[in-house]
């Protein structure tokens, strides 16, 4: 054969008896192994299908992420050995589905759950995880600055329920940007396999990506702290009206107006914060949608169903996160009026901070947006001077939007009749971009 022609190695059960288990004769297996562009072993056990992935990733430096594939219960092994096993449901049984990570109907899907919803899956899994630490350095850095003024005595800004609250009320915009989120359409991504380097670069957990993160929890600590507390602090909280705490006219609620006490200044804060946590996952996502109106039809079997109308990224934020915060508000200072209980300290403090003043509400308006505002221009500064290949992708795709389906332009931007990209169904775009092209 030429050097340049494909190879292939085919290698029966009854040979891999006689090589593996042997350390010599293993690394010459895998060195030719290595120079064929395929390899079919035929006629092996499951163990020797299992033996097979162990020695590819004992060999192959660095060790790569392998993917085992079957539909029978002799390829549990083989699948259980890789790191992503895939089981096909047919007619040999379960066996093979319920020892594998995926499950897929038929082989053929095995190249739209790698190549798509794979990549998909790991940009939404790494804005998820940077996220989730993101969140908890939020609350604890604002925690550890308020330790900072009441001379380390451990006294927390915030109402130790509405601390245990916050998991469930930021979970939900992010668990639907971890499900629904995609930055490039599943046919541009076909017609454009370079889109895969930045997912094997790693490319949203590279130390630039990380160092963003830790830029932007510095940054909205300190807006978070420093646009309210001290503004609210030190008399700042008392009431100037001649309805409130100057009237004293309801004895159910003596000091009406009061918002210089500590349930009050940290439940401002902490409102702050959780509007934040929101923007922040709207600003990151890169798909925003905004279903249908109304979400569910009176006629049946027409149209998309109820499912395919809900406006996930509205419904999460809007309801699911700040809703159920509000809900949860309200219900806790109700508790707290039953009788004396750890709830008692937070009585009608949701109502003195959201029904009696109108500082509360410029601050719980405002601050959120001041503290996005650095990481926009952040963002936009990267963008514009060091943009990701991810990022530049996002733009052709944006711009191509508008040209039939079959047809994708490119025009750099400081070269209007130079590099025209041209793509029709029979050719493929080929382009090399820089991390630092404009595009």
């Amino acid at each position: 054969l030429g050097i340049d022609r494909p190879r292939a190695l085919v290698i029966e059960g009854l040979a891999l008896e006689c090589l593996l288990g042997d350390s010599e004769l293993e690394e010459l297996l895998f060195a030719v192994a290595n120079t064929c562009d395929s390899v079919i072993a035929c006629r092996v056990s499951p163990a020797q299908k299992a033996q097979l992935v162990q020695l590819v990733r004992r060999y192959v430096v660095p060790e790569p992420v392998t993917l085992a594939i079957g539909d029978g219960a002799n390829d549990v092994g083989m699948i259980q050995e890789a790191h992503v096993g895939v089981g096909i449901s047919g007619k040999e049984g379960q066996q093979a589905v319920n020892a594998s990570d995926f499950a897929i109907a038929q082989f053929r899907f095995l190249q739209e759950l790698v190549l798509i919803h794979g990549r998909w899956d790991f940009f939404r899994q790494s804005t998820v995880v940077l996220f989730s630490f993101y969140k908890n350095a939020i609350m604890a850095g604002v925690l550890i600055l308020y330790t900072s003024q009441n001379v380390y005595s451990g006294t927390p800004l915030f109402d130790q329920w509405t601390i245990g609250v916050l998991n469930f009320v930021a979970a939900a915009p992010i668990g639907a940007l971890g499900l629904f989120d995609r930055c490039l359409d599943k046919e541009y991504i076909k017609t454009h396999p370079e889109v895969y380097g930045p997912s094997r670069r790693n490319e949203l957990i590279t130390n630039r990506t990380r160092f963003r993160w830790v830029i932007m929890v510095f940054v909205h600590v300190y807006s978070l702290y420093y646009f309210t507390v001290p503004i609210l602090s030190d008399g700042g909280g008392n009431s100037s009206a001649f309805f409130g705490l100057m009237s004293n006219k309801d004895i159910d609620r003596p000091g009406d107006g009061e918002g210089g006490d500590l349930k009050s200044i940290g439940l401002v804060t902490y409102t702050c914060m959780i509007l934040l946590l929101c923007y922040k996952v709207l600003f990151e996502s890169r798909s925003i949608i905004i279903g249908k109106f109304p979400p569910f039809t009176c006629q049946k079997n027409k149209g998309e169903g109820f499912v395919n109308r809900v406006a996930y990224t509205w419904m999460s934020n809007a309801y699911l996160s700040i809703g159920f915060y509000l809900f949860f508000l309200y219900v806790y200072q109700i508790i707290g009026k039953s009788g004396a209980s750890p709830f008692s300290p937070f009585v009608l403090t949701t109502f003195h901070v959201l029904h009696t003043r109108a500082a509360n509400w410029m601050l719980i308006i405002m601050v959120p947006i001041a503290a996005m505002v650095f990481d926009v221009t952040g963002k936009m500064y990267s963008n514009l001077f060091y943009p990701t290949q991810t990022q530049i992708h996002v733009e052709i795709f944006a711009k191509g939007k508008g040209a039939p389906t079959n047809t994708w332009r490119w025009r750099p931007k400081h070269r209007p009749h130079d590099g025209i990209l041209k793509r029709d169904e029979n050719a493929t775009m080929e382009a090399q971009f820089s991390a630092g092209q404009h595009v």
